[in-house]
């Protein structure tokens, strides 16, 4: 179960740091997603951008690089993993705002989806391991 979980922190942190780099430059229309997501310049990268791409003026982006780092600092630290997983909540809650977001629209974005998945399978890996 752990090399699940260390998956799913390193796709988790590849998705948060390609959406970073989108918020700020320009991302290649392979890497954001088909051709229905082009939606400019650089395709679903104009996601990145949008107000619902930061939380407080902070880009989610940030927040889920601070998120990975975090749960894996409680891995390598052997944390509880009760705590672990309530960690992931507010992460959850987030992605499924936003990914509800992408739906509801019509939207794809493989890095958005990338991301909302991995935090989905930490949720449900670090609840297996704690109950």
């Amino acid at each position: 179960m752990s090399a699940l979980i260390w998956a799913a922190l390193v796709l988790g942190a590849g998705a948060a740091a390609a959406a970073l780099w989108g918020y700020y430059r320009e991302l290649p229309g392979w890497l954001t997603g088909p051709e229905v997501c082009q939606l400019e310049a650089g395709g679903c990268a104009v996601l990145f951008r949008t107000p619902r791409a930061a939380l407080l003026g902070v880009p989610n982006a940030s927040l889920g690089l601070v998120l990975y780092a975090t749960l894996a600092s409680g891995l390598l630290l052997h944390w509880p993993a009760a705590l672990m997983f309530a960690i992931t909540l507010p992460a959850v809650g987030m992605s499924a705002f936003l990914g509800w977001s992408l739906w509801s629209r019509g939207l794809q974005c493989r890095i958005c989806w990338t991301g909302h998945l991995a935090n989905a399978a930490l949720m449900m890996l670090l609840a297996a391991r704690a109950f």
